[in-house]
């Protein structure tokens, strides 16, 4: 009798380890998932958006709502799904990438197997005296890293020109 109440002692303990790990890590994504993103900040109203990497042939989207998407624009792959949220200073993306949605092609460097960090560098807009002068805008550039990853740059621009940078100084006059 006492051997079986050994090993049913050690078979309980290590289901309810496994148990209490796998509630944890159901709490870290459910927050992250279900959290509600901030939707302002400076950076985050700049980065929302197309951003395309005509070098790497790569498109990055960035919704309003904290969607993310990475496509291979060259074969219309999508690279990876998942959602955002911006450290503004750290000038970090942190990324909840769906498994189900993930490519093997690129190398995300995954955290826990669904959180990746993406970097951006350079974040370049329109002038505001080139939005007042109402002339031809270029378009905003910035440069993506995905860090622990292998380290390459993504050297984006806008897909489209957005004046919208400075609504709040132009609906003044």
């Amino acid at each position: 009798m006492k051997k079986k109440s050994t090993a049913r002692k050690i078979i309980s303990g290590i289901l309810g380890i496994i148990f209490l790990l796998l509630v944890i890590c159901g709490i870290v994504v459910a927050t992250y998932v279900f959290g509600s993103p901030s939707k302002d900040g400076d950076s985050r109203q700049l980065i929302m958006g197309n951003w395309i990497d005509t070098d790497n042939h790569t498109k990055f989207t960035f919704g309003e709502d904290g969607d993310f998407k990475m496509v291979d624009t060259k074969d219309d792959k999508t690279l990876g799904k998942g959602y955002f949220k911006i450290n503004e200073d750290t000038k970090e993306i942190k990324i909840l990438l769906l498994p189900s949605e993930r490519s093997d092609d690129i190398n995300f460097g995954l955290n826990l197997g669904f959180f990746c960090t993406m970097s951006y560098r350079d974040l370049k807009f329109p002038s505001e005296e080139l939005v007042k002068a109402k002339r031809k805008v270029d378009n905003a550039t910035c440069k993506l890293l995905f860090m622990n990853a292998d380290g390459k740059v993504y050297k984006c621009e806008r897909d489209e020109n957005k004046t919208n940078f400075y609504t709040k100084d132009s609906s003044s006059e």
